[in-house]
């Protein structure tokens, strides 16, 4: 009797939290929540798999397809939830940061519909820094923390995978996905990714637009990231496109200054060089002036 206990105690609370995806992992940290208040024995993994089997076996939630370990409630409470890719794909893999065109659509930078959908996962010890969404380090003492899945699709939809240093585990945030909680990059880390690779975020016309729209970013964080890359290329991109927008800023004076000569980098890294030139930021311009006229004071 206890797994079936269990097993509608743990849907309770998902139906709490207005939580229709969940995962094998979840569902053993709900179950020893219970046991806990109940001052029950704490259940293992191998008792935890037995209340998924009971949740299984009476259709009140099924698999996702192609994305071992995540699954979705079919109860009554969950047919009002939204289901997004981004939900499943973070249930499948718990440090998984959204990035990219991805970030750009969740803080409204771009009008563009992405037909996949970009996480970024932050090369060794991003779980000393992060826990699982919805839980806590308590959680998960005398437990191991979940495998980190890495699935190439959810549905119809892809999943582009970016591995990135640690030393670049910062400008991390916690948003929400038809109100389930998700980390995604942060406004200032998004902007300066979008510079970096502005192949992942629709092009660098669709980035130069991103910049000139924003309205909500914050100078000091923005210009605190860009140091924190120790890129001089990124400082010089970075600078270039402030002062086109009419920002100003203590540092970039001092990146100017550092600025090596003798060669320049280009605007966007993938193209041919070209004649149109920064001199001040020792940058080609190798976009069509109908694209830097995006950032155009007007």
């Amino acid at each position: 009797m206890w797994p079936k206990t269990i097993a509608s105690g743990v849907l309770r609370g998902f139906a709490g939290d207005r939580r229709r995806v969940i995962s094998d992992w979840r569902i053993l940290i709900s179950a020893r929540r219970i046991a806990h208040a109940e001052n029950a024995p704490l259940p293992d993994p191998k008792k935890a798999h037995a209340v998924l089997k009971e949740l299984v076996g009476r259709g009140d939630v099924s698999p996702v397809k192609g994305v071992g370990g995540v699954y979705i409630v079919q109860v009554a409470y969950a047919n009002l939830l939204d289901v997004s890719e981004e939900q499943i794909v973070q249930e499948a893999n718990p440090w998984a940061v959204f990035g990219f065109l991805t970030a750009m659509v969740h803080h409204s930078l771009t009008d563009l519909l992405p037909k996949e959908v970009n996480v970024v996962e932050f090369k060794e010890s991003e779980h000393l820094r992060r826990v699982p969404l919805g839980t806590t380090r308590d959680d998960w003492v005398d437990l191991t923390f979940p495998v980190a899945r890495r699935p190439k699709k959810v549905g119809e939809t892809k999943v582009v995978w970016s591995d990135i240093q640690s030393k670049w585990d910062f400008g991390v945030t916690v948003g929400y996905s038809s109100g389930v909680p998700v980390y995604v990059t942060d406004v200032e880390r998004t902007l300066l990714d979008a510079l970096r690779m502005p192949d992942k975020c629709g092009g660098i016309a669709k980035v130069l637009q991103a910049w000139r729209g924003v309205d909500n970013c914050d100078l000091e964080r923005l210009v605190g990231y860009t140091e924190r890359f120790e890129i001089q290329n990124l400082k010089q991109r970075v600078g270039f496109v402030l002062e086109k927008l009419g920002r100003s800023h203590n540092k970039l004076a001092q990146w100017r200054k550092s600025l090596q000569r003798g060669g320049s980098i280009k605007l966007l890294a993938s193209g041919p060089y070209s004649e149109t030139y920064s001199t001040e930021w020792n940058l080609s311009l190798n976009v069509p002036s109908s694209v830097l006229a995006i950032i155009e004071q007007d």
